[in-house]
């Protein structure tokens, strides 16, 4: 038996061995010693790929891949024929030590393929949403069941992956181009801007519309900047510029995808988007990110940059939470973080929780202590206006309505009267004679218990349904 080249001897072996039950592998190919350089094979063999014996030092309980090697010695070779100019079969073996099944021969690695009716279904089913495993279940049903398919879930999932989710981020990135160009003619104040690669392939984008930059012009003092968010399909990061305003709640002032969380990345973002809005913020509150920090520093010299402290309180569990008091260590901490009314009532009562709780050798608490000091601390921006860091809800100043005209201003006035009356209620035995000194002190303690919910202290209202939050 002869052919023409060493390929057809190849394919020819291996359509046999699918029709008998078995996997072929070359074993080793010899070249012409003569022509080094040219590298001409001039003899094969072709073996099956049970072939040969391995032991293994795992046991067969543990094992999670199991030995094939049968020392089976089936085998073609093939010799180049000079004279012919063809290559002739030399010896061959057609005996196996193991069992041969021409049904299981479908599902090895080397034979399983999809059809083109089953690559049509796949796309169409991806298209409507339909999962790979219901897809599979289906293909199976229309053959008799998945032993009569020539191909596995995994098949599918793979043909799905590579060919069609590539595919659907060019799909994805001309939509989102064809949004932003449609709300750019609703809207002509709409801003967007793209970031692509040398070879022109997407890499961030960044939106602000019409509504976002309108609020910055009233809430943009202080902005927070998050990238919490993350596509699981495209593995973009999300990021939002979110300010408060004056009724306490979050406001978009801004939205982006990230390439990736890197200096160059977040640079581009803050370009631009200061770029749009017109003006940098007096402040901008960021997560612990290295990244997001140098590239803050250098795009956004004048801008005071502040930690969050909501993630810096999120890591005290895995921080601290190997103290046996740390029950009591995390509520005394949170007491004095988010209930401080000033700077030194902050910094005297931090300097009792670290010698209270014994913390001044622990090296998170020491950074931390330089960036809760740091984030109570008011400092001057570029404009001469003083800027409070933010350190929770409670907290926020921004302009509004005066207070005797709030929301729940007549609510925090009826709360003191009863405090007050609740105080008289609780010494009803209590007399006070005509001394001045007496009469001074226990007016002075009066008035100090009936100021518990003043709203200049930093409670009100606002404390009040905090308090409910917490019930």
């Amino acid at each position: 038996m002869s052919f023409g080249s060493l390929p057809l001897a190849q394919k020819f072996y291996a359509n046999y061995a699918k029709k008998v039950g078995f996997v072929t592998k070359i074993r080793n190919t010899n070249f012409d010693k003569t022509r080094k350089e040219s590298k001409i094979p001039v003899n094969q063999s072709i073996y099956c790929t049970r072939e040969g014996y391995r032991e293994s030092r795992v046991n067969a309980a543990t094992r999670a891949n199991r030995i094939t090697a049968t020392r089976c010695k089936a085998r073609m070779y093939v010799v180049l024929d000079n004279e012919n100019e063809c290559w002739v079969v030399s010896r061959l073996e057609l005996r196996h030590s193991h069992p041969c099944s021409t049904e299981k021969s479908v599902h090895y690695h080397e034979y399983r393929e999809l059809t083109m009716h089953a690559k049509c279904v796949i796309t169409d089913n991806d298209e409507a949403g339909i999962r790979p495993n219901k897809t599979y279940l289906a293909l199976a049903n229309e053959v008799g069941g998945s032993a009569n398919l020539g191909f596995s879930e995994k098949d599918v999932r793979n043909y799905i992956t590579r060919n069609l989710r590539c595919s659907d981020d060019n799909e994805d990135f001309q939509g989102m181009m064809n949004y932003f160009v449609r709300m750019k003619e609703i809207n002509p104040n709409f801003f967007y801007a793209i970031d692509v690669d040398d070879a022109n392939k997407f890499r961030s984008a960044l939106w602000v519309d019409a509504r976002c930059r309108a609020s910055y012009e009233y809430y943009g003092d202080v902005v927070s900047f998050d990238t919490t968010y993350r596509r699981n399909r495209h593995g973009l990061p999300f990021a939002s510029f979110v300010g408060v305003n004056h009724h306490g709640k979050s406001t978009f002032l801004g939205c982006a995808l990230l390439g990736s969380e890197e200096i160059p990345s977040f640079e581009w973002v803050f370009t631009h988007w200061v770029r749009c809005v017109g003006s940098a913020p007096r402040g901008i509150i960021t997560d612990q990110c290295k990244a997001m920090t140098g590239a803050i520093r250098n795009v956004l010299p004048d801008t005071v940059h502040r930690w969050c402290i909501w993630h810096i309180m999120k890591k005290s569990q895995f921080k601290l939470g190997g103290y046996a008091r740390y029950g009591e260590l995390h509520a005394v901490m949170n007491h004095i973080v988010w209930n401080s009314p000033s700077t030194e009532s902050f910094e005297s009562d931090w300097a009792g929780f670290i010698k209270q709780f014994k913390l001044g050798q622990n090296r998170c608490m020491r950074s931390n202590t330089a960036a809760a000091s740091q984030n109570t601390v008011p400092t001057q921006s570029t404009g001469g206006a003083v800027v409070h860091d933010i350190q929770g809800p409670s907290r926020v100043k921004t302009k509004g309505r005066p207070k005797g005209k709030r929301l729940g201003a007549e609510l925090d006035k009826s709360i003191k009267k009863s405090m007050q009356k609740r105080n008289r209620k609780s010494h009803p035995d209590e007399v006070h004679l005509p001394s001045d000194n007496d009469h001074h002190g226990s007016l002075n303690k009066r008035c100090k218990d009936s100021t518990m919910w003043n709203s200049s202290e930093g409670g009100g209202f606002m404390h009040l349904l905090n308090s409910f939050r917490h019930i």
